[in-house]
């Protein structure tokens, strides 16, 4: 049985890849990038995903560009190495965790 904190890693690790795989699957579009406003991109009120963006950009597997002439919009793009990251850990089973928890969680209930 899992414990809490595992739940949680998981919860915190599955957002992470969640953020990616939307990511990841513009980057083969025509447009390369998620443009959204800068207000939703860097927001705190939901600190999970806040801090799970941090993560991304810090290890550099995604990068933030400010849009030309819109500054208030945000050009996100997956890079080489969150590609890798995103590939292995989808390939692994590890970007498809979230349904452990889930199983986990509606056992407990």
């Amino acid at each position: 049985m899992f414990d809490e904190l595992e739940i949680a890693i998981k919860e915190r690790i599955q957002e992470r890849y969640d953020i990616l795989a939307e990511i990841y699957s513009v980057w083969f579009t025509k447009t390369e990038a998620v443009v959204v406003p800068k207000s939703a991109f860097y927001q705190t009120e939901h600190i999970e995903k806040h801090r799970s963006i941090t993560y991304l950009l810090e290890r550099k597997y995604i990068v933030a560009n400010s849009v030309e002439n819109d500054d208030e919009m945000v050009a996100i793009t997956i890079t080489p190495d969150g590609i890798d990251f995103y590939e292995q850990g989808y390939l692994s089973g590890k970007a498809k965790g979230f349904q452990v928890v889930m199983d986990v969680k509606n056992k407990d209930q």
